[in-house]
C-alpha cells in the first residue's frame, strides 16, 4: 500500500490505496474525546473547500468497502495532485493531525487500521457486518 491508486472496474474511476483505515480511527478518537469532532471537521473542511476550488467531485474514486464511502482520504489524494498550496499546508497539518489522532489510540487499534486498509485494497475483499441483536423472523426466542 503505496497510497497510490489502482485501476477500477467502474469506468473513469480509480480505487484509491490506503496505508490506514481512518474512517475507523476517528470513529474510536470520537468516542474518547468530545473535542476530537470539532478539531477534525476544521481539517476537514479545508479538504472540502480545496476540493469544490478545484472542482474535484465527490465519485471520483470507487470505494472498495461500504465504511469506504464518505472517506475524505478520496478527494485529499486528488487535490493533493492540482494544488501545491494544499500540499504545503498538508505537510504541516497531516503530521498535526496523526500525532493528535494516534494520542487517543494503542498501537493495536492502529496496527487493526492498517490491517484491514491491506485488506480492503484486495478485490475480493467482503466486509463481514456483525450480526443483528434482532432475532430472526420465526426464530424461537
Amino acid at each position: 500500500m503505496n497510497g497510490s491508486t489502482a485501476p477500477a472496474p467502474h469506468p473513469g474511476r480509480e480505487y484509491a490505496s490506503c496505508k490506514v483505515c481512518v474512517i475507523r480511527l476517528e470513529h474510536l478518537c470520537y468516542r474518547r474525546a468530545w473535542w476530537f469532532r470539532p478539531f477534525r471537521e476544521v481539517l476537514a473542511t479545508g479538504i472540502r473547500i480545496f476540493a469544490l476550488v478545484y472542482r474535484v467531485p465527490s465519485g471520483a474514486f470507487a470505494a472498495r468497502s461500504a465504511a469506504c464511502y464518505g472517506c475524505l482520504r478520496f478527494r485529499k489524494n486528488t487535490v493533493k495532485r492540482h494544488s501545491r498550496l494544499f500540499n504545503h499546508l498538508d505537510g504541516y497539518l497531516n503530521p498535526l493531525f496523526n500525532r493528535v489522532r494516534d494520542s487517543l489510540l494503542t498501537a493495536d487499534e492502529i496496527a487493526w487500521a492498517r490491517a484491514l486498509a491491506e485488506r480492503t485494497a484486495d478485490p475480493a475483499f467482503v466486509e463481514h457486518r456483525r450480526p443483528s441483536r434482532r432475532p430472526a423472523a420465526g426464530a424461537p426466542r
